[in-house]
């Protein structure tokens, strides 16, 4: 069964490892420098609060 389950994580792996080099081969011409900055920018803004309320919540819950 463990050889099964390791079998299988390399598989998705190596699957998820090619779909993503097949993506990066295609280019935006209209993304930027200051468009990642403010998308990143957001990303943090977003999951900074909601990772800090998770670990409330799971501190709760296990406490």
């Amino acid at each position: 069964m463990m050889n099964f389950l390791i079998a299988l994580a390399l598989i998705v792996c190596v699957v998820a490892l090619i779909v993503t080099l097949a993506v990066t081969k295609t280019t935006d011409t209209n993304y930027g420098s200051s468009k990642s900055i403010k998308n990143l920018s957001i990303i943090y803004i977003v999951l900074i609060p909601l990772i800090a309320i998770a670990i409330v919540v799971f501190w709760f819950i296990l406490s």
